[in-house]
């Protein structure tokens, strides 16, 4: 199901719900999904709920249960946080272990298709940039010339990269992605789901609905949901 366009209009009503529904499939989407559906009324499905949000009061309610669920949504979008780095921690270390491996099996087999490719790019990328310094391009064939070398430049670098690998900053940032983050657990997530009391001379806020009048979420336990309804 694509949330995309519920995101992106509800995006200045209520940016947490927005940001968690509008990305990676998890359980980030599905507790913002059916938050949005319980205050709209609707099934848990963008098909329904994009025509809901047409009616005059829908954005209002959702700011309502966004801020009512506020702190729940936060840590899901912390854990949606963690999810993404350590995503990104494993395509690295795995662009990181082919390398080693490609270069291991060129040492155990003494392959030398690597070793004769790098020198002929490099003698040709080296040796027309020495030729355009000496030599002016002939205008017929300048942007063959210029494509010449810029194919030579991309497989240049990729050469010094297969045998010098990453370098030391981008290494750094790879073991810093790889560290374990702080799991968070079923007891640290647990939030009110109330909304603020006002302070000062106001009059004090109503009680926030019982369990008994919404019914409880189920996917991670989160408890009943406000809707924004009064």
């Amino acid at each position: 199901m694509d949330w995309s366009k519920v995101a992106k209009n509800i995006n200045s009503t209520a940016p947490l719900l927005a940001g968690l529904v509008g990305g990676p499939v998890g359980l980030g989407v599905t507790a913002a999904a059916a938050i949005i559906s319980h205050a709209l009324g609707t099934p848990s499905d963008p098909a329904f709920v994009e025509p809901a949000l047409n009616d005059p009061g829908a954005l209002e309610k959702l700011r309502q249960a966004e801020s009512a669920n506020s702190l729940q949504l936060q840590q899901l979008m912390v854990t949606a946080a963690q999810s993404s780095l350590a995503h990104d921690a494993d395509m690295a270390r795995i662009a990181s272990s082919d390398t080693a491996n490609a270069r291991a099996m060129g040492v155990a087999n003494r392959d030398w298709v690597p070793k004769v490719l790098a020198m002929a790019v490099t003698t040709g990328f080296f040796g027309i940039l020495l030729l355009m310094a000496f030599q002016p391009l002939p205008g017929s064939n300048k942007d063959l010339v210029n494509v010449i070398v810029g194919a030579l430049g991309t497989a240049w670098i990729s050469i010094i990269g297969y045998y010098f690998g990453t370098s030391v900053g981008s290494m750094r940032k790879t073991e810093l992605l790889a560290k374990p983050s702080v799991p968070i657990t079923a007891d640290s997530a647990l939030t009110l789901r109330e909304p603020a009391s006002q302070s000062g001379a106001h009059a004090p806020a109503a009680a926030a609905p019982s369990g008994d009048h919404f019914p409880s979420f189920a996917p991670g336990g989160q408890g009943p949901i406000f809707s924004g309804g009064s």
